[in-house]
């Protein structure tokens, strides 16, 4: 059998889990399962991580990455408000395409039990945070939003819109599209913001 590249099997890695993720959560995801699922031994896995933990460390790592590439291009064209409104669309296509970042993101285990993993999530949520306040702000500069917009506050409802979509698409079984509703929820959106 011929040996993949790191990079490439660590890629393989992170794809399994968010795969296991999203359908046994992260209760489900053993090392054994991970093998399972690329076809390799667990001794295999351990060449790359050196466990559970930073296996999910670099899934989460890598996603973020992955999503905060697809906002950013989302981003790149029209208004502030516009592409505010590419990046929420984009964000909800991207989570119901990989579902098991969604997961991991809402994970029990992860904000309870794995602080290392927590102070992550933490981070990178910040950073996304700071990406919308960021277009929030650019719309309030350009007179397109309410000049006394506590931006901080809309890029947190901003989230819990996401949030919300998700928990409901999540509870109805998945049986429609992520962004069935999108277009309501963002109309709101704007009215409470201007």
């Amino acid at each position: 059998m011929v040996r993949k590249p790191t990079a490439e099997r660590q890629q393989e890695i992170e794809q399994a889990v968010l795969d296991l993720i999203a359908t046994e959560g992260t209760q489900g995801l053993t090392m054994a399962r991970i093998a399972a699922r690329i076809g390799v031994s667990e001794a295999a896995l351990y060449r790359h991580f050196h466990g559970k933990l930073d296996i999910i460390h670099a899934t989460i790592e890598a996603s973020f990455h992955r999503v905060m590439e697809r906002l950013t291009q989302a981003a790149g064209r029209g208004d502030a408000t516009t592409r505010l409104h590419h990046v929420f669309v984009a964000q909800l296509q991207f989570i119901e395409h990989h579902p098991g970042m969604a997961r991991i993101l809402f994970s029990d285990e992860i904000h309870f039990n794995a602080r290392e993993l927590q102070r992550e999530l933490n981070a990178h949520i910040a950073k996304l945070l700071a990406f919308i306040a960021n277009l929030l702000n650019a719309g309030v500069e350009h007179g397109q939003l309410a000049s006394d917009l506590d931006v901080e506050a809309a890029a947190a409802l901003y989230l819990g819109l996401i949030q919300t979509q998700l928990i409901l698409w999540s509870v109805n079984g998945k049986t429609q599209r992520l962004t069935a509703r999108s277009e309501q929820l963002w109309a709101l959106y704007m009215r409470a913001l201007k």
